[in-house]
């Protein structure tokens, strides 16, 4: 199973070798997504996941593509996260909206991350009853990949990640 939930950023940040890092901003305000600046955070959103990807392509020499995840090529771990994780958070946070991704760099992997503001949700919970409202397949995504999941906090996630190994 790679659903962890007592590891923490502190030892992914060493198993990787972080060495560097880096955010994007998608939507900073405590307000939720409306008909008024949904078209703008969908866009930013868009972006934000091309941006993250492209980066992690550039620094690691990859082919991580979006596409994969429309053809369900489970294979393309980094896509999969990004858009379950990013989905999920524009159709259940409490401001239908990504707050930011991150990505830390290291010499021996990567983490990726995608962060809500507003209230967390009950990651054990979610898993262990499969949650109804957990419509997406983020968890079951998660149960079969083989990346290292994890949350800031498991039982009021805000943030999601994935420790990937290179």
């Amino acid at each position: 199973m790679t659903l962890h939930f007592t590891h923490n950023l502190q030892e992914a940040q060493s198993n990787i070798q972080a060495e560097g890092y880096h955010e994007i901003i998608v939507h900073d305000k405590e307000e939720p997504k409306d008909y008024m600046n949904s078209c703008d955070i969908v866009e930013k959103y868009g972006n934000a996941k091309h941006e993250i990807v492209e980066l992690i392509n550039q620094v690691y020499n990859k082919s991580f593509n979006h596409h994969n995840w429309i053809n369900k090529n489970l294979e393309d771990e980094v896509a999969y996260f990004i858009n379950e994780v990013g989905s999920n958070s524009l159709n259940h946070s409490e401001f239908k909206a990504p707050h930011k991704f991150h990505v830390w760099f290291g010499k021996q992997g990567f983490i990726v991350a995608v962060e809500q503001l507003g209230k967390g949700f009950n990651a054990e919970d979610v898993h262990e009853n499969k949650i109804k409202s957990n419509e997406g397949r983020a968890f079951e995504f998660f149960n079969n990949c083989k990346s290292k999941i994890f949350f800031d906090d498991s039982k009021e996630a805000k943030i999601v990640f994935m420790e990937h190994e290179i």
